[in-house]
């Protein structure tokens, strides 16, 4: 399951990008999503158990993709700065070293034979095809798809960069010139790598060795039995089948290949060659949604920012992530610190209430207030009962002389 995931996760990292260099006028936005297509059929390549296979694409592509950037560089040395394929054109006679060499490049990285892409890309393709399950067919025909596409990126950049006619300016057009050989020397270099470093893995169905997969036979020896373990015999981790697979299937499979590298090339030969006459996008002027969608690369980056970055806001509330942690901080600062707060207060002024009530109900009023009453309304009793008996006998006689007197007056 986990090789399966890597399987997958490869191959639609391998169409995602390459459709997005479909449309990008940047020479290298183009080379750089290309990059991260062909790392996807690398690893397509580990997720089916084709681990020689995926090393080799690894070894043929960086030849190739080295020599494309350093063309690239080439390209925009020669046009002081600039990068937008759409302000260029008719290249090809002012600076030949950087159009065969990079014309070497797209041919191994679209698939022709012999370049050296040809050999580490039909080998992924054909290892995908030949993984038991149903679902492998699936990302077979999704790296069958973005190889097509890498072909029409590709020659679509040459096409625009190198053929046509001039689109810079005046300026710039005037002081076009070749790198030097500290540039070119490098590039002849490489493109002679680009041809025949595939070589190497020259499959045994076209009456090589297959010296490369031979050469990690004993790196992947232990992953190999692994593999073959769990049933998985048609994916030796060297790259190389139990039987030498000359079958005809395998040479439909190669045909295929390299009919998608020409008819990629061909549509984009189609679509950009004679720029000189004018041109259009070809997916602008059919699906203008998709091109833009494209060339916004699917708005990662514009997700990216409401997702994560919190450049993104409503008024002043941050969208995404970030917005959920301003969110989560104002909850905690007002809401739990609050609750937690209001809490502690009513706790605190219920305390304070029981205290009084306490106090003043219980102890004075309903406990003490009895007690004071009856001390208050017997005083005048208590003036009375002094415990002296002369006094009582005082009170005695001024009672009995108050009768008499009384009774005389009336």
């Amino acid at each position: 399951t986990a090789m399966k995931t890597v399987a997958i996760i490869g191959a639609l990292t391998a169409i995602f990008a390459a459709s997005i260099a479909l449309v990008q006028n940047d020479i290298k936005r183009v080379l750089a999503y290309s990059t991260v297509s062909q790392l996807g059929y690398m690893f397509l390549a580990l997720g089916i158990g084709a681990f020689a296979a995926g090393v080799f694409h690894v070894f043929t592509h960086a030849f190739f993709k080295a020599l494309l950037f350093l063309g690239a560089g080439s390209v925009i040395h020669a046009m002081s700065g600039e990068q937008d394929m759409r302000n260029m054109g008719d290249l090809r006679r002012r600076i030949p070293v950087t159009y065969w060499t990079m014309i070497i490049a797209t041919l191994a990285i679209a698939g022709i034979p012999p370049f050296a892409g040809f050999f580490s890309k039909d080998e992924i393709l054909w290892q995908t095809w030949t993984s038991e399950g149903g679902a492998y067919r699936l990302l077979w025909i999704i790296g069958y798809v973005t190889a097509l596409m890498t072909a029409f990126y590709m020659f679509r950049l040459m096409f625009l960069a190198f053929h046509g006619r001039p689109r810079m300016s005046h300026e710039v057009e005037h002081h076009i010139h070749e790198s030097p050989r500290s540039m070119t020397v490098p590039l002849v270099i490489l493109a002679i790598c680009a041809i025949f470093a595939g070589w190497l893995g020259w499959p045994r169905s076209l009456k090589g060795s297959d010296h490369f997969a031979k050469f990690l036979e004993p790196v992947f020896a232990r992953e190999a039995v692994v593999l073959q373990a769990e049933g998985k015999t048609g994916q030796l981790a060297a790259g190389v089948k139990e039987e030498e697979h000359t079958s005809n299937t395998e040479y439909l499979l190669m045909f295929l290949s390299v009919a998608a590298a020409v008819i990629g090339g061909g549509m984009a030969w189609k679509a950009y060659y004679q720029a000189d006459k004018g041109y259009a996008e070809p997916i602008a002027t059919t699906v203008p949604p998709l091109q833009n969608l494209l060339y916004n690369k699917y708005f990662v980056d514009e997700g990216y920012d409401y997702v994560f970055t919190g450049r993104r806001k409503v008024g002043d509330v941050r969208l995404g992530v970030l917005g959920l942690g301003d969110a989560s901080a104002w909850n905690d600062v007002h809401i739990i610190d609050g609750t937690v707060n209001g809490a502690g207060w009513i706790t605190r002024f219920s305390g304070t209430l029981s205290k009084w009530w306490d106090t003043w109900i219980i102890d004075e009023l309903l406990v003490n207030g009895p007690a004071t009453l009856a001390r208050m309304l017997s005083y005048p009793a208590r003036l009375l009962q002094w415990g002296l008996v002369q006094w009582y006998a005082l009170v005695m006689v001024a009672g009995l002389i108050g009768f008499v007197a009384y009774y005389a007056w009336r």
